[in-house]
């Protein structure tokens, strides 16, 4: 169940900066009187120059996992000092391929006490980002009491980061504990570690399972996030169906640089929510699969209609489970009873009655096999995902030689005939 950030995030990003820019003017005007004064715009790139330089001395630490260094980055506040140690213990448990800073000197506008600006950080984690992550930061720098020139006074503006719409990393608002397997990634907490043994050996077996299925090459490396409260699946905004707290797992892409139009995909992660760490390992494994196949699809998951891309990852999930073991919902049930006049559309898919449409779903693609094979499965989602949306039905009747009316009332037939 991916989501996709829009393009519109950062324009409203620039205009708020633009806005707080404004009142600012001549704020880098210099303080004597017989001094001609140095153009504001230059000083504004001197001042970036500055915050460039203990950035790069900030990165190298955090690279080279040298807490001192790091340390000698930032100010020496109590509060502030124990939530930096907090982050660099974090960071240093990542496998980070690349780290960086850029300050924007646009941005540089002057504070009480020092300077703030938003600041690009790009993190790609080793073996499971195909390039570095671009995320803006707001930070706030002041003058090293020590008189070695600026330092770290904040790298982190909740408000700042809610009207931009960035979605803070697990890593970034509190502790994170860090465990991997092969070809696998966990984001765990303190108190969600305790299971992420099971959780691992779970995705592992999944991505094997997903392999089989999947005829795409894919990287079979993924970050999951496994934590043990819901504030980062409920800070990723525009998730399927408007409820965070509705969804057992979302896959969501991360894109190289989120607003920038071009849409380059760094990785798909996924997400448990915190209430399946608990649930019984056949429901959990086959959740975890379902997440996978969304992972393995990679951007066609996000070309073709809800039906096609969840009912796909339902199928590929039951793969492993014996025909007559593979649960469906009550829902989806009395929906077949009722005889369902079409496929679920996207904007109500995740509504009320998802608990139908998934199981719906699942078996219109049940019947695309039964009726045609695998391969005909494949090759729709290759064909839609290539087709513009207006025109994805007449391919599909192109394909099928029916609509999405029989296919549904298909589907509903051999969901009578396998559980009535």
């Amino acid at each position: 169940m991916p989501t996709t950030p829009r393009d519109a995030h950062r324009r409203r990003w620039a205009a708020l900066l633009v806005a707080a820019l404004l009142p600012l003017t001549g704020c880098f005007a210099s303080d004597s009187p017989d001094d001609p004064g140095v153009p504001q715009e230059q000083a504004r790139v001197d001042v970036a120059g500055d915050m460039q330089q203990v950035l790069r001395a900030r990165a190298r630490a955090l690279r080279g996992r040298d807490l001192e260094r790091f340390l000698a980055t930032t100010t020496r506040a109590r509060g502030f000092t124990q939530r930096e140690r907090r982050y660099f213990t974090n960071l240093s448990q990542l496998p980070i391929g690349r780290l960086s800073y850029d300050v924007d000197p646009e941005t540089v506008v002057r504070t009480e006490g020092g300077y703030r600006a938003v600041v690009d950080m790009r993190l790609q984690l080793h073996g499971y980002d195909a390039v570095p992550v671009v995320r803006p930061q707001q930070f706030r720098f002041v003058d090293d009491p020590d008189g070695a020139g600026l330092v770290v006074a904040s790298d982190r503006d909740p408000r700042w980061e809610r009207r931009s719409e960035v979605s803070p990393q697990p890593w970034d608002t509190g502790s994170i504990v860090v465990r991997s397997g092969a070809g696998v990634l966990g984001i765990f907490d303190e108190a969600s570690a305790a299971v992420a043994g099971d959780v691992i050996r779970a995705v592992e077996a999944g991505i094997a399972s997903v392999a089989a299925e999947v005829p795409y090459d894919w990287s079979r490396m993924v970050v999951v996030y496994a934590l043990s409260d819901a504030a980062t699946l409920q800070g990723l905004g525009d998730v399927p169906g408007g409820d965070p707290d509705s969804l057992d797992a979302i896959a969501f892409p991360v894109l190289a640089h989120p607003g920038d139009g071009v849409d380059q995909l760094a990785s798909t992660r996924f997400m448990l929510h915190p209430r399946m760490l608990g649930s019984e390992p056949g429901q959990l494994a086959r959740l975890i699969r379902h997440e996978l196949t969304h992972v393995a699809l990679g951007a066609r998951d996000d070309l073709v209609p809800t039906w096609l891309s969840e009912g796909i990852a339902e199928w590929v999930s039951v793969q492993p489970i014996p025909p007559e073991e593979r649960l469906i919902s009550g829902a989806a049930l009395e929906a077949a009873e009722q005889g369902p006049a079409a496929l679920p559309n996207d904007i109500e898919f995740n509504g009320p009655d998802q608990g139908a449409h998934y199981g719906l779903s699942w078996w219109a693609c049940e019947t695309v096999v039964d009726m045609y094979g695998e391969e005909m499965l494949w090759r729709l989602l290759d064909e839609l995902a290539a087709t513009s949306p207006p025109d994805q039905s007449d391919k599909l009747q192109q394909l099928l030689q029916m609509g999405t009316g029989q296919l549904a009332r298909e589907a509903a037939n051999r969901i009578l005939a396998t559980y009535r």
